[in-house]
Formats: C-alpha cells, sequence, structure tokens
C-alpha cells in the first residue's frame, strides 16, 4: 500500500479546514492545568475570578494553546512532509475562554515562502480557535517547515 504525501508545492492556499473534535472547557480542566502550568489566581480561584472583570474562571493562554495545537491534530489530512515548526507569529488572545465553553481548531494555510535550502519551503497557516458562538478566542500564524517535492531526473 502507497501513502500519498503532501509536500510543499501541494498544499492548498486559502482552504479552510476544522477540527474534527471539540474541546468542552471544564472548571476542573482549567483549575488543573494552571495549577500546574500558570497558578494564576483568577485561573485557579473561582472566588478570585469572580472579583475580575470577566467574572468567572478563564482558562490561561497557554492552556488554550495546548487546547488549539490538540485539536488542530484532529483535522483529517494526508500525511505531509513537515519537518518542524520555524515559529509562531502575532499570538493574539481576542477573548477569554470560559467554563462551558466549546472550544474548536480552524487553520488556513496562507502563504508559501521559499527557504534557503532548496529542497524545503515554509507554509504559514493561520491557527484560530474558536467557541460555540463563531468567536475567535485565540489566533497566530504558524510557520512549517517542509520538504519539497524531488526533482525525478529525466
Amino acid at each position: 500500500m502507497t501513502t500519498s504525501i503532501r509536500y510543499w508545492e501541494d498544499m492548498e492556499l486559502g482552504k479552510m479546514e476544522e477540527s474534527a473534535e471539540t474541546f468542552t472547557l471544564t472548571a476542573q480542566a482549567i483549575k488543573e492545568f494552571a495549577g500546574q502550568w500558570d497558578p494564576f489566581p483568577p485561573h485557579i480561584d473561582e472566588a478570585v475570578a469572580a472579583r475580575t472583570p470577566i467574572g468567572q474562571l478563564f482558562a490561561a493562554g497557554v492552556h488554550l494553546l495546548s487546547i488549539i495545537i490538540r485539536l488542530s491534530h484532529t483535522i483529517p489530512h494526508e500525511e505531509t512532509s513537515s519537518i518542524a515548526a520555524r515559529g509562531w507569529d502575532q499570538v493574539r488572545f481576542h477573548r477569554p475562554a470560559v467554563v462551558g465553553d466549546i472550544l474548536r481548531a480552524q487553520v488556513t494555510h496562507l502563504e508559501r515562502k521559499e527557504d534557503h535550502r532548496p529542497e524545503r519551503g515554509v507554509i504559514v497557516t493561520r491557527f484560530e480557535l474558536r467557541n460555540q458562538h463563531d468567536q475567535v478566542v485565540l489566533s497566530f500564524f504558524n510557520n512549517v517547515v517542509m520538504l519539497r517535492r524531488p526533482v525525478v531526473p529525466a
């Protein structure tokens, strides 16, 4: 059985893809993540969170980044020639994510960039984490290094 691999040249630009799964934020998930990785009081204590402008427990930004990455891996696609992430640009937290929010990931490949190595290229992809109201909670641009299609000698 042969597997089709998508190379840098094969990535369809402008097509939005969505995660096959969603993630529902619970108080327990928010507190557990924040307790270990970002123990800011409004992420772990409902009484403190109630006194903030948000008025309730809300997820840490690093928690939301973890959620979007996990959800992005549920987007159905063929195997790709991705090598590594080069970095994230313009990471933005647009609104808080609170208990009960149902989150999903959307990705759109926007641009192909040449790499300094001729056998590689970079795909720029916009990642968005959206809630059940279709509001953007988090967004960033991911720059992924991919192999280019091998040149077959004539």
